[in-house]
C-alpha cells in the first residue's frame, strides 16, 4: 500500500518526541527515586539524623506510591479529553507542547531541595513535593497519552504502523540508552563534592544540571514532534460526536482484547520496571563499582538499536508478534537467573543483562502495536473510535509499574539498608541482605513474567490476521472500501 505524503518526516519528527519521552520518562520512573534514597536526606550532608532521614525517606516513597494510585484513575479521563479536543493543531499536539513545557519545569524542581527545605522545614519540603509530583504527574499524563495516542493517526494498516513504531521505539529505546549511559558523568562532572563517586552520590548540583538536561531534550523532542508529524486524514477517522464519560470507560470495558494484553502487559510491565530500577543499586552496593553502571547505557544504546530495527525479520521469523512475545519473555527469564548468579563477575553480569536486555524493545512494539490495532477491534464492537482513550491504558500501565517500582524499590533500599552512605562493603557486611536484594531484582520480575505469559497465551487473540479481517468488517460496517480508510 501507498505510504501517505509527508510519511518520511512523520517518522523522523515522532520519532524525535519518542526520544525525548523516554529521556523524561527513564529520569522520573528509574532515577528520582535514587536521587531520594542517597541524596536528599543524605546525614553526610543535610545534618539530620539516620533515623530521621530514613523516616523521610519511607514519607516520601509512601506518599509517591499512594499518590500515583490516585491519579490512575483518572487516566482514562485524560484519554477521554484529548479524544474530546479540537483546535488547529489537532487533538493531539496540543497535550504534547501543554505536558512538556509545564513538565519540564516540574522535573526540574524535583530534582532540587526545593532552597534547603528538606532540612529546615522537611513536612512544609513534603507538602510541597507531593504538590509538585502530583502536577507533572498529571501533565505527563496529558503529554504520554497524547502522544502515542497519535499512533494510529499517524498509520491506519498494520505495515505501516509497524513502521512508524519502530522508528518511536528505536528513538525511545535511544534515549533511555543515553539517560543510562549519561547519568552518572552528568552528576558527578556537575557535582561540587567528588569524594563519594564511587558510590555515584554526587551532590544537589550534579543531580539538578540532570534534570535541566532532561527537561530541555524533552521539551525539545515534543516541539520537532509537534511541528513535523502529519495525521493521515481517513475514513475510520472522521468521527463529529464528542466522547463523554460513560463512553470512555465503555471503550475500555467493552474491548475485551485491549483489558486482556492491557492485564498481561501490566504484569510484564511491573516486573521488568522493578529490575530495570534496581540495576544502578546493583552495581553501586553489590557489584561495588557504580562508574561501571556507564557500560550498561552503552549496551542499551547498541542492543535496543538493533533489536527495535529488527523486530519485523524476528516477528516473520517467529510468525507473528503474539509468538514473538513469548520467546522474548523466555529470554528475558534466562537472562535475569544468569545475571542474579553472577556475583562480581563483570562479563557474566552483562551477559545475563544482554540476554534480558534484548527482547525488550521487541516486546514493547509487540504490545504498542497490538494495544494501536485495538482501536478499530473496539470502535467495530461499540460503534465509537477512541484513540486517545484506548491508547492512554498503555501510559496508565506504565505509571502503575512505576508506582509499584518506587514502592518496591524505596522500600526494599531501606530493608536491606542501602540507603544514604552505605558502600558495596557495608551491605556485603550482612550476606541476609545480600540474598533479600537478589530475591526481590530477580526472583519477583520473574513471578511476574510468567503470569503475564500464561495470561497472554490463553487470551489475547488480536494477532495481525485479526486484525486484518476487523479491518474488513469495519469498511462493510461502514460502507467504505478498504482503500478509503488509508487516504
Amino acid at each position: 500500500m501507498k505510504k501517505p505524503q509527508g510519511f518520511k518526516k512523520t517518522l523522523f519528527s515522532y520519532a524525535c518526541g519518542a526520544f525525548g519521552h523516554d529521556v523524561f520518562y527513564a529520569a522520573l520512573s528509574s532515577y528520582l527515586i535514587m536521587f531520594i534514597t542517597s541524596q536528599l536526606f543524605n546525614p553526610a550532608q543535610t545534618g539530620i539524623s539516620e533515623g530521621t532521614s530514613v523516616k523521610m525517606i519511607a514519607i516520601v516513597t509512601t506518599m509517591l506510591f499512594v499518590l500515583r494510585f490516585v491519579e490512575l484513575i483518572i487516566d482514562p479521563m485524560i484519554g477521554g479529553v484529548v479524544d474530546n479536543t479540537r483546535s488547529r493543531l489537532g487533538k493531539f499536539k496540543p497535550w504534547i507542547l501543554f505536558g512538556g513545557t509545564i513538565g519540564s519545569i516540574a522535573i526540574i524542581l524535583l530534582f532540587t531541595d526545593l532552597g534547603g527545605l528538606s532540612t529546615s522545614s522537611p513536612m512544609l519540603y513534603i507538602v510541597l513535593f507531593i504538590l509538585i509530583f502530583a502536577v507533572l504527574d498529571i501533565v505527563y499524563s496529558f503529554k504520554d497519552i497524547a502522544f502515542w495516542g497519535m499512533l494510529p493517526a499517524l498509520a491506519t494498516n498494520s505495515s505501516q504502523r509497524e513502521s512508524v513504531g519502530v522508528f518511536a521505539r528505536v528513538a525511545s529505546t535511544l534515549g533511555q540508552s543515553v539517560v543510562t549511559f549519561s547519568i552518572v558523568p552528568i552528576v558527578l562532572f556537575f557535582s561540587k563534592s567528588q569524594a563519594n563517586s564511587a558510590s555515584v552520590i554526587g551532590d544537589k548540583h550534579g543531580w539538578l544540571a540532570f534534570a535541566i538536561i532532561v527537561a530541555v531534550v524533552s521539551l525539545a523532542g515534543g516541539i520537532i514532534t509537534v511541528i513535523g508529524a502529519r495525521e493521515q486524514s481517513s475514513a475510520l477517522r472522521q468521527q463529529g460526536e464528542k466522547t463523554s464519560i460513560l463512553a470512555v470507560f465503555k471503550a475500555i470495558g467493552h474491548n475485551d482484547q485491549l483489558l486482556w494484553i492491557a492485564v498481561s502487559y501490566g504484569l510484564f510491565a511491573v516486573g521488568n520496571t522493578i529490575c530495570t530500577a534496581f540495576i544502578l543499586y546493583y552495581f553501586t552496593y553489590i557489584f561495588g563499582n557504580a562508574s561501571d553502571f556507564a557500560i550498561i547505557g552503552t549496551l542499551n544504546l547498541a542492543i535496543g538499536f538493533i533489536s527495535a530495527a529488527l523486530f519485523p525479520v524476528f516477528s516473520r521469523l517467529f510468525k507473528g508478534r503474539k509468538n514473538l512475545f513469548f520467546v522474548g519473555i523466555i529470554t528475558m527469564v534466562i537472562g535475569l537467573i544468569i545475571f542474579g548468579l553472577a556475583g562480581k563477575s563483570l562479563p557474566m553480569i552483562l551477559f545475563g543483562y544482554v540476554l534480558f536486555f534484548f527482547p525488550y524493545p521487541m516486546l514493547f512494539l509487540c504490545i504498542l502495536l497490538m494495544i494501536t490495532d485495538s482501536v478499530e477491534y473496539g470502535q467495530l464492537k461499540t460503534g465509537t473510535r477512541s484513540e486517545g482513550v484506548t491508547l492512554c491504558v498503555r501510559p496508565l500501565l506504565d505509571k502503575l509499574a512505576g508506582a509499584i517500582s518506587n514502592g518496591v524499590v524505596g522500600f526494599t533500599a531501606i530493608w536491606v539498608a542501602m540507603t544514604n552512605n552505605a558502600t558495596a562493603q557495608s551491605v556485603a557486611a550482612i550476606p541476609s541482605n545480600v540474598i533479600k536484594f537478589k530475591i526481590v531484582m530477580f526472583g519477583v520480575p520473574i513471578v511476574f513474567f510468567i503470569l503475564a505469559s500464561i495470561i497472554f497465551a490463553k487470551k489475547v487473540k488480536l494477532t495481525e490476521k485479526f486484525h486484518d479481517n476487523v479491518l474488513n468488517d469495519l469498511c462493510v460496517k461502514l460502507g467504505v472500501s478498504k482503500n478509503e480508510i488509508s487516504s
